[in-house]
């Protein structure tokens, strides 16, 4: 028999371990502040995660980092809708034109591509099967992200989806006083506000312009009135390091800062309210039902082989 020893010390290591009476509560949405038992529980209810794509790149004086932002306060709230989880994406995306400023952190579309899919892979082997991808406030996004989710789901059978919500809200017909505080509310959201500049921090206006300004670039803005420009379709890179992200006000005040933040908190949920994503999510769950149910057996002699990693 036992020793009474080893029999203490057998109820003393079952005792440490968490029953499943004993779980906590989730405190927050973000996966990488859980901890491995929380996870797994949440995997019992639901499969949906939220991860952001931004960049860091110049913004005149507003935060380098708030195409980035903007879309993890959208992963926040729309996790908190769904009762899903969020969790960090790809904060450094292909910057597009602001290349040459000393802010902006290069990243080649298909470097991010490749990242991504190691994310999604180990996602998909955790149990995330349904995996939303977000941008806002960045135009190459797509170039990124939307090579992603074609390419995994050509690799996996496993649809991801990706909302580029910069061509996605006008769908919402918004009108400027029901988002015009979004940037505020995400950095508020994020813990960010001091991020944001006070009005006069940056002394008066000609600070936030070059001096002398660069030639005008006629090409350019050529192309951009015949409708052949934008990030997806040409390649340009800005003239004045300054230029991008102009901002039109600013608060006067921390009090006003944080109102603003507040205020647009509000915007950002009743947005995610009127996007309707937990009726998304249970469509995407009927889509890739119907992919693995009537397209892969129907289809399969033509399909591509099915991955378990991803390419190297």
């Amino acid at each position: 028999m036992p020793s009474k020893q080893a029999i203490n010390a057998a109820i003393a290591i079952f005792a440490a371990l968490p029953a499943a009476a004993q779980i906590r509560p989730l405190h927050t949405r973000d996966l990488t502040r859980l901890s491995q038992v929380q996870v797994a529980a949440q995997l019992k209810t639901s499969d949906v995660i939220f991860i952001p794509v931004g960049a860091v790149e110049t913004n005149g004086i507003q935060p380098s980092a708030r195409d980035y932002v903007s879309p993890l306060a959208f992963a926040m709230a729309m996790a908190e809708d769904t009762a899903g989880l969020y969790m960090p994406g790809l904060i450094w995306s292909y910057p597009g034109t602001t290349i040459p400023a000393p802010s902006t952190i290069q990243n080649s579309p298909a470097e991010g591509t490749r990242f991504l899919k190691h994310l999604a892979y180990s996602l998909l082997r955790q149990g995330f099967r349904r995996q939303v991808y977000l941008s806002y406030s960045h135009g190459p996004a797509p170039l990124t992200a939307g090579a992603l989710v074609r390419e995994f789901f050509d690799e996996t059978r496993v649809p991801i989806l990706y909302i580029n919500l910069d061509t996605y809200l006008p769908r919402l017909q918004l009108k400027d006083d029901e988002r015009h505080r979004i940037l505020y509310g995400a950095h508020w959201m994020t813990g960010r506000i001091t991020d944001l500049a006070l009005r006069g921090e940056y002394g008066d206006a000609a600070l936030h312009a070059a001096t002398p300004p660069p030639p005008p670039n006629t090409g350019l803005s050529t192309l951009g009135r015949l409708g052949f420009s934008g990030s997806l379709s040409l390649g340009s890179w800005i003239n004045d390091v300054m230029a991008h992200g102009p901002i039109a006000e600013l608060p006067a005040t921390a009090a006003e800062r944080e109102e603003w933040g507040r205020h647009g908190q509000r915007q950002i949920e009743s947005i995610v309210q009127r996007m309707r994503m937990k009726e998304a999510m249970e469509a995407l769950r009927q889509h890739d039902r119907y992919t693995q149910q009537v397209i892969v057996p129907r289809l399969r002699p033509w399909l591509p082989e099915t991955r378990t990693s991803p390419p190297e």
